[in-house]
């Protein structure tokens, strides 16, 4: 059964927080701002999915960017290679993100703690070789030869979700926004459900004692596979969407940058929570454009930002925002408790 008290205060919130989202194109921003907010929107949707693998089930899996890529390379090939709309190959994006995460959760079945982030980052590195050393002819346009994948040049021109015709130049990028947001809102309420139900217990009980666990009979292998699968379903969906928005796909999104930034969402935001992953991109997302001028010391200013946050608040922001709400209902509690007169107290005029 599902918790229907925080639950319901969880979905009150997400209601509150992807209005507030849906409402900044019509604040009429740049259709840079537009284009960045898509980015970061993709990027908190592949979080949050990450976050059930990692940060609730406990499951030190570093090679998420596997099932983005099946995701983003279906709609890439099956667009080339098929004529099939972006619109047509999103599902078969979250399925082939489902049969890498499987993938993953075979490989590791019988693994824990550090060779889990081994095994889950060499599929990750395999599937980038794969990409970057496939040079053989496989098409030819007139006098020029392209591989299966597109090698590290990646792939473009299979499409796109075509809003350009439906809305014109200047309201696409907002469709591209509106969109993307719409994934990331299923994903966060899946992840709700998923955190708030039956399962989500088990999986926090696998994260916080797996011994304990599969003594109160809980099956770890079955629950494994059963998180691996459903974050996959919208990391690949997430890849999808990613493909068909800025029409273009290739292998630098399995590169160890891009994974230690969408880490760094997570543990910013608070590893485990359910608002950790969008409060650690909003958080990031703000980082990066302030210091997107500072030319070379733009990382560096980056890197002690993150420093700083993570020294002020190593629970994360989300974390840091529960315990700060959780002193104040305590407080809160405290002189209500004092107000209630003792038992067998007589009050006198």
């Amino acid at each position: 059964m599902l918790r229907p008290s925080r639950l319901s205060t969880d979905l009150t919130i997400a209601l509150a927080v992807f209005c507030a989202l849906a409402a900044l194109p019509l604040a009429a921003p740049s259709s840079y701002v537009l284009g960045q907010a898509t980015l970061f929107v993709i990027w908190a949707a592949v979080v949050t999915q990450w976050n059930l693998v990692l940060g609730v089930a406990g499951i030190l899996s570093i090679g998420h960017m596997a099932l983005f890529a099946a995701g983003g390379y279906a709609v890439a090939l099956l667009g080339i290679y098929f004529g099939l709309s972006p619109w047509l190959a999103l599902p078969v994006a979250g399925l082939a993100g489902v049969a890498v995460s499987l993938l993953m959760g075979l490989a590791t079945l019988r693994l824990r703690g550090a060779y889990v982030v081994v095994v889950t980052l060499a599929v990750a590195m395999v599937m980038y070789q794969l990409i970057v050393t496939d040079v053989e002819c496989f098409r030819k346009i007139e006098t020029v030869c392209y591989s299966l994948t597109g090698g590290s040049r990646g792939l473009a021109r299979f499409g796109d979700f075509g809003f350009v015709k439906l809305f014109g130049y200047k309201l696409a990028a907002s469709a591209n926004y509106v969109l993307a947001l719409v994934c990331l809102a299923l994903g966060t309420l899946f992840a709700i459900l998923i955190v708030h139900s039956p399962y989500g217990r088990a999986f926090q009980a696998m994260r916080d004692n797996e011994v304990a666990a599969a003594a109160r009979g809980i099956d770890v292998a079955k629950y494994q596979l059963v998180v691996f699968a459903a974050a996959g379903f919208f990391t690949g969906l997430a890849g999808g969407v990613y493909a068909g928005t800025m029409k273009t796909f290739g292998p630098q999104v399995l590169e160890l940058p891009t994974l230690l930034f969408l880490l760094s969402m997570m543990i910013v935001g608070g590893r485990g929570m359910v608002w950790g992953p969008i409060l650690g991109t909003l958080a990031l997302a703000f980082i990066d454009e302030f210091f997107r001028d500072m030319a070379e010391w733009r990382n560096t200013s980056y890197a002690i930002a993150l420093v700083l946050i993570l020294l002020l608040m190593p629970e994360g922001i989300a974390g840091r925002i529960a315990s700060l709400w959780a002193r104040f209902r305590r407080r809160k509690a405290v002189p209500a408790a004092a107000d209630v007169p003792a038992e067998g107290s007589t009050n006198h005029a």
